[in-house]
């Protein structure tokens, strides 16, 4: 079957939802500036990640890029005849302040209102702006007569809900995803080390031609949380799985910069009946969340309904429960995790993360990630997957790590 791709419609889509924002926004134009998670320069681009995006309301998207490597790509899925949405003429190497300066005066916009992407946080991913505070403020230099105003948060509200294709593509991620968890499980063996798993995953994912990410994983016995293996960043060897372990992982599936996330759970031979217990726990709170995923209600109902089956029980969760995805913006907050057997007065400001977003009001076509954790102790369980708001039912676009997996 071929893999879906963005039509034209879909390009056009995206440009009268842009010009829509600078109308409810009173703006004469946008300013576009991504980072690695989060990047809307390529909502407007349908190209390579990386560039600023200067969008005036009576033109096309001009898109400044960093290198002449980014035309050179362009130019050669032009040659084969892919779907490019920006003409040559408006690829421009000048991904820096003057850049924008110049573009913004050839287009006559100066002196007047833009609207820019970057100078807000962009939570969960991001506390801060991204928008380098030299950039913009030697554009400012530049054009003193420029006014601006942030509107990430706008462009978040409209962008949420997916297209018919961008749901495509999300389907697509999620099916990625599952062939991740699955090879992951099927690779969890005693004697296996994690970074043979995670290897596993990755290849499952890359073999579906979707960009694949493993945001957490550990294993053991007791597990305080689900972070970043120790050796993808400190010197080290990968730990060897045991019998009696839990593999514990969230992954991301991406496809056409539509993501799914799901988080699994192993089970290795026989596990501790309190990881047992955290497991099904964690599935409830995923089927309450489901209950509670529908059009008219609110983000912050999703997390309350979703919350009570693990605390009900004397558990926690020391991970968000649910977010959204493409893109970000609403996020469950997490308690607390506590610290090291006798040792937790040295770890200070262990304080709950709040909710953001917790006023969202849901709309059919938005995609959540729904991945509750569950702890009682240190013994920690999670599961759950992608699902969209449906017209009137939840749509789960993975179910197969809904529920704890066990080692074949």
């Amino acid at each position: 079957m071929q893999p879906p791709a963005f039509s034209t419609a879909e390009r056009d889509r995206r440009w009268d939802l842009a010009r829509a924002l600078m109308d409810a926004e009173g703006v004469d134009a946008l300013v576009v500036h991504g980072g690695a998670e989060w990047a809307p320069d390529v909502y407007f681009t349908n190209d390579r990640p990386g560039a600023i995006v200067v969008f005036p309301r009576a033109g096309e998207p001009i898109a400044l890029v960093g290198a002449a490597a980014h035309l050179a790509g362009h130019a050669t899925a032009r040659a084969r005849g892919e779907r490019v949405w920006i003409e040559p003429e408006n690829m421009l190497v000048a991904k820096h302040a003057h850049g924008v300066a110049d573009t913004l005066r050839a287009h006559g916009l100066s002196r007047s209102p833009v609207g820019v992407l970057g100078l807000e946080p962009c939570p969960p991913f991001h506390a801060d702006p991204l928008m380098p505070y030299a950039l913009w403020s030697a554009v400012l230099g530049q054009l003193p007569q420029l006014t601006f105003k942030p509107v990430e948060r706008a462009f978040v509200a409209l962008a949420l809900p997916q297209s018919a294709e961008e749901l495509a593509a999300v389907r697509h991620a999620a099916a990625a995803g599952e062939a991740m968890a699955l090879a992951m499980r099927d690779a969890a063996r005693p004697g296996v080390t994690e970074a043979a798993v995670c290897a596993a995953g990755l290849a499952g994912c890359l073999e579906q031609g979707a960009v694949a990410r493993v945001l957490g994983l550990a294993s053991g016995r007791q597990l305080a949380a689900c972070g970043p293996p120790a050796w993808s960043y400190r010197p080290g060897a990968p730990r060897v799985i045991e019998d009696g372990d839990l593999v514990l992982a969230e992954v991301s599936a991406a496809y056409g910069m539509r993501e799914a996330r799901l988080r699994l759970a192993v089970a290795v031979g026989d596990v501790h009946p309190d990881l047992e217990r955290a497991a099904r726990t964690a599935r409830d709170s995923y089927l309450a969340g489901l209950a509670a995923l529908r059009p008219g209600r609110t983000f912050g109902e999703v997390v309350a309904a979703m919350r009570r089956p693990i605390l009900d029980t004397g558990g926690r969760h020391p991970h968000p429960l649910v977010l959204s995805v493409n893109p970000g913006g609403a996020a469950c907050g997490a308690a607390a995790a506590p610290g090291p057997p006798g040792d937790p007065a040295r770890y200070a400001l262990l304080a709950e993360q709040p909710t953001i977003g917790a006023d969202l009001r849901l709309r059919p076509g938005m995609t959540f990630a729904v991945t509750p954790t569950c702890a009682y102790g240190r013994r920690l369980a999670g599961v759950g997957g992608t699902v969209v708001v449906g017209e009137r039912e939840p749509i789960e676009l993975t179910t197969i790590t809904t529920h704890l997996l066990r080692s074949t």
